[in-house]
């Protein structure tokens, strides 16, 4: 294992520790259910399967956390 090598994995390990931190001080949103099916927080669609499937902590559709994570903080 050379420097480089050395350098790559500490920057995975700081990638991961940054990651962590941020998904624990950012306060997770209840997810809304209608008739036993996940519904985006902001249209009130169903979320697909498919995406819930990538992790339970979805809240919103793809559109409405595109646009989210477009609009600055605080901004409209």
């Amino acid at each position: 294992m050379d420097d480089i090598d050395r350098a790559q994995q500490w920057q995975a390990q700081l990638n991961r520790t940054a990651i962590l931190n941020h998904r624990a001080a950012t306060p997770s949103e209840p997810p809304l259910v209608a008739d036993g099916v996940r519904v985006c927080r902001d249209c009130l669609e169903v979320i697909p399967w498919a995406r819930l499937r990538i992790s339970q902590d979805i809240v919103r559709c793809v559109d409405c956390q595109t646009a989210r994570e477009k609009t600055p903080p605080g901004g409209q």
